[in-house]
């Protein structure tokens, strides 16, 4: 974050130049008051990007917290690999992708709906279209294995339940029961 003067609403004061919007050091900042570089992207008061401009939603980050949990398995197809790790998906008529099971799949495999998102096993909207790289390719973090997760039974086992009745063996029907939170709570702005 820039230093700022706040209003009477509490609100931060940003100043308008010529090269954008800055704090009180003139140093670059976006609308939401996060240290950018000139692409926009949020950098660090050293200079080093924390976040792409194609990953942020309304000038926000996605907010990772230490309980945040997060299974790439919940949002992957089911498919083969070839030699190099690449996904070998099915080709459908329309031009997209679809999976073993029939799911469609974006090229990296992830499951999607119908307008492109990111969905989980349960269809849960995980994330948007947008923050997605032109490859398909959801944020870094979410692919580095950084945040907890469950292991490759719990993932198996929430499949298994959802393929029998919709619910897992609490009842729910949601993965927020399982996850804690999930990366699409944090498109929208706080």
């Amino acid at each position: 974050m820039g230093q700022f003067d706040k209003d009477a609403h509490g609100r931060i004061v940003h100043k308008s130049t010529k090269q954008g919007l800055t704090d009180n050091l003139g140093r670059l900042v976006n609308d939401k008051g996060y240290l950018i570089d000139q692409s926009g992207n949020i950098i660090d008061v050293n200079g080093k990007q924390l976040w792409k401009k194609s990953e942020l939603k309304n000038g926000e980050f996605p907010k990772i917290f230490p309980f945040t949990k997060f299974n790439i398995k919940r949002i992957q197809g089911d498919y083969d690999t070839d030699g190099k790790g690449q996904p070998v998906l099915q080709k459908t008529s329309t031009g997209g992708f679809v999976d073993k099971k029939g799911r469609a799949v974006n090229q990296r495999g992830y499951l999607i709906d119908t307008q492109g998102n990111v969905i989980d096993i349960r269809g849960k909207h995980m994330f948007d279209r947008d923050l997605l790289d032109k490859d398909g390719e959801i944020p870094a973090v979410f692919r580095t294995g950084m945040l907890q997760s469950e292991t490759d039974s719990d993932v198996s086992q929430i499949d298994d339940d959802q393929n029998r009745d919709g619910r897992d063996k609490d009842g729910e029907t949601s993965l927020d029961s399982k996850m804690g939170d999930t990366p699409a709570n944090y498109n929208d702005i706080n």
